[in-house]
């Protein structure tokens, strides 16, 4: 099959839509259009000024980016990175019309208008499309307090459902975004793939060698994140035999700095930089135990992070402050311990039993943790799912 992703966010940058792509190619052409690297670092790399368009071919991947002007260091620069990026896929886009394309793919991170110039692509050549839903518009930013007006809130969230009609197909990472977009639009193609991951599970559970119980997140630090919760919910327990290592940026790592700093934590709740994952997947490894902790929020809790799947792919027990979607799916699959969202005094009785956990209780989520992964979440199962869904509704089988 011939598909062209438009997707603003894409390689080098750190995004789920890389190992995606990385087993579609493998037995379809894939055409690429996105903008120059700009997450989260807000510099574009010095190769990519070099050319206004710039067209690179990639390990049988076939990339336009379009130009682009960085993110900056505030929500004005945000938007205008936003527009920018709609702006020129609708000039790009019709570059791909000697490709034969026979679906278009949207990989739809925030914003979701991103999306405009492929409906556009698709309706003009007659080509299905297919949209990925990552985030809930206007959800979100009601929820990170970005927006408040309500009669904005009104404009967005029509355009946001006009984008939904206009799509044939909507695929979404969560059982509670299905239901959400059901309702707004009817007799709608919606399917749910979680999104995916590689595995990374060892063969056994290991016996503890640490006297010291080591806790990981790893992942952005910002509005969505209850760092102030967290810190809360340590300072409880803080006799307890436990280490929380956070490796991570954003908007709300000052923050997080602070708290660690006015409580007197710094030998409980560790920060680190982000690494790289295949230097992170150490320390993932070695940890005992991973964490979640999300502000409440219609969008926040209707959303199954990403990261839950990263840390169910370790076999490890998953410690989740959060409400629906995430603490359902720890609930559900019995693979942890977990609080309603901004509950300190709940997470840290979680922590605590999570740290006295014994052998059998963390083989049984071992085991847990593997059943739920690969039939849901394990990356080559869930392609071939995929694959097999594309070819049902590419132009060939209209």
């Amino acid at each position: 099959m011939n598909i062209l992703l438009v997707s603003q966010r894409f390689w080098p940058e750190n995004f789920r839509i890389n190992i995606v792509i990385n087993q579609l190619k493998k037995r379809n052409n894939i055409y690429v259009l996105t903008e120059k690297p700009n997450y989260p670092n807000k510099n574009i790399p010095k190769k990519y000024k070099k050319k206004f368009f710039y067209n690179e071919n990639k390990n049988k991947l076939e990339i336009l980016r379009v130009p682009t002007i960085s993110r900056g260091n505030n929500n004005f620069q945000l938007f205008i990175n936003y527009l920018n990026f709609i702006c020129w896929s609708f000039i790009a886009i019709f570059k791909f019309r000697k490709k034969k394309i026979e679906l278009v793919f949207v990989y739809a991170t925030s914003p979701i208008f991103q999306a405009i110039s492929a409906i556009f692509f698709s309706k003009f050549y007659k080509i299905p499309s297919v949209l990925w839903v990552q985030d809930l518009w206007p959800d979100v930013l009601k929820d990170l307090k970005i927006i408040n007006n309500k009669y904005l809130i009104f404009l967005i969230n029509y355009f946001v459902n006009l984008i939904y009609k206009n799509f044939d197909h909507i695929i979404v990472q969560s059982n509670s975004y299905k239901k959400i977009i059901n309702k707004n639009v009817k007799n709608k193609s919606i399917k749910v793939f979680f999104n995916p991951e590689n595995s990374n599970f060892k063969n056994k559970i290991k016996l503890k060698k640490s006297k010291i119980f080591q806790i990981t997140y790893a992942g952005n630090i910002g509005k969505a994140q209850s760092v102030e919760c967290l810190v809360k919910a340590v300072n409880k327990i803080k006799k307890e035999k436990f280490i929380i290592n956070i490796f991570g940026n954003g908007s709300e790592k000052n923050k997080l700095l602070f708290f660690i700093k006015k409580y007197k934590l710094q030998n409980k709740i560790k920060y680190f930089k982000p690494l790289k994952f295949n230097i992170l997947k150490k320390y993932l490894h070695d940890s005992d135990a991973f964490i979640l902790f999300l502000k409440k929020g219609s969008a926040l809790s209707n959303t199954l992070p990403a990261k839950i799947q990263t840390y169910l792919s370790f076999g490890k027990p998953i410690i989740v402050s959060s409400d629906g979607e995430a603490k359902n799916f720890v609930k559900k699959n019995k693979i942890g311990f977990y609080s309603n969202a901004e509950n300190s005094s709940a997470l840290s009785k979680q922590i605590i039993r999570c740290v006295n956990i014994n052998y059998k209780k963390r083989n049984q989520i071992f085991n847990n943790s593997k059943i739920t992964f690969f039939n849901d979440i394990e990356l080559n199962n869930w392609t071939k799912k995929l694959t097999i869904y594309f070819k049902l509704i590419s132009r060939n089988n209209i």
